[in-house]
């Protein structure tokens, strides 16, 4: 296996820990770690679908990237009211 499909894989793997710690309540989506989670896996699945060639996959993965990356940026600013988790 090469580096990239190890990105890849791995990208994808913190993508669905986001998604099934939301659905099972676990990660709001109002959670710094969810949107963090988010932003890391988006932006290591750009890296990856830039690799590979595919463009729709970059183009869906850097909008996911950049609304997650808003979302850290303005929790480290002070100028929203994400929670650190869940209660």
């Amino acid at each position: 296996m090469e580096h990239i499909e190890i990105l890849g894989i791995a990208s994808a793997v913190l993508a669905l820990i986001a998604f099934v710690g939301n659905q099972y309540h676990k990660l709001a989506d109002t959670s710094i770690i969810y949107d963090g989670l988010n932003l890391v896996s988006g932006l290591g699945l750009v890296f990856y679908a830039y690799t590979i060639g595919a463009v729709p996959f970059m183009i869906t993965n850097s909008v996911w990237a950049v609304v997650s990356g808003i979302d850290v940026g303005r929790f480290f600013l002070g100028k929203t009211r994400l929670k650190k988790r869940r209660k």
